[in-house]
């Protein structure tokens, strides 16, 4: 089916358009999280040089070819410092805990002052309006009691650990 020249329309001049604001924002530089690229990107350079330089790779597909060949592992070059302090911060240990919403947390509460250790209970418990069956409950409370601050504190208030006993 033809369009008519009706359908297409004329294209007009957008005069709501702040041109310059929109070539501002193209020439604003990239926001860097990482400190370790963060000090050593140079501002004159794209992005694929500069991650050149740091001994980064800016497209994977053009670095590791695909051959229908027999593969052969890529040359490696000495890593530079942004790849040894990438890769010491990949390595070192994370100290962030998980946590759980409130509600949950007072829920699973709520199911151990109950019924203690019976899992079959608590998932014909009126409470249970999700209607998670008697294992998924299981590993509900397995993850509460790996985290301490929310255990102790249950603890405290079931009377089962002395108030003043500090657990590290």
């Amino acid at each position: 089916m033809v369009n008519n020249k009706k359908s297409r329309g004329r294209k007009k001049y957008r005069y709501h358009v702040d041109k310059k604001k929109i070539a501002k924002k193209a020439r604003k530089l990239p926001n860097i999280t990482c400190p370790a690229i963060k000090n050593s990107w140079r501002s004159n350079l794209s992005a694929s040089q500069n991650l050149k330089v740091m001994g980064l790779v800016y497209d994977s597909n053009k670095s590791l070819p695909v051959s229908s060949k027999t593969p052969r592992a890529p040359e490696m070059s000495e890593p530079t410092a942004v790849v040894t302090e990438l890769e010491q911060e990949s390595n070192a240990p994370r100290t962030g805990t998980m946590r759980m919403p409130k509600e949950k947390v007072k829920w699973i509460e709520y199911l151990l002052e109950k019924h203690g250790e019976d899992y079959e209970a608590m998932a014909r418990d009126n409470k249970n309006v999700y209607q998670e069956t008697a294992a998924q409950i299981r590993q509900k409370i397995k993850q509460f009691k790996k985290r301490p601050a929310y255990l102790v504190k249950f603890m405290r208030s079931c009377g089962k650990l002395p108030p003043t006993e500090i657990v590290v």
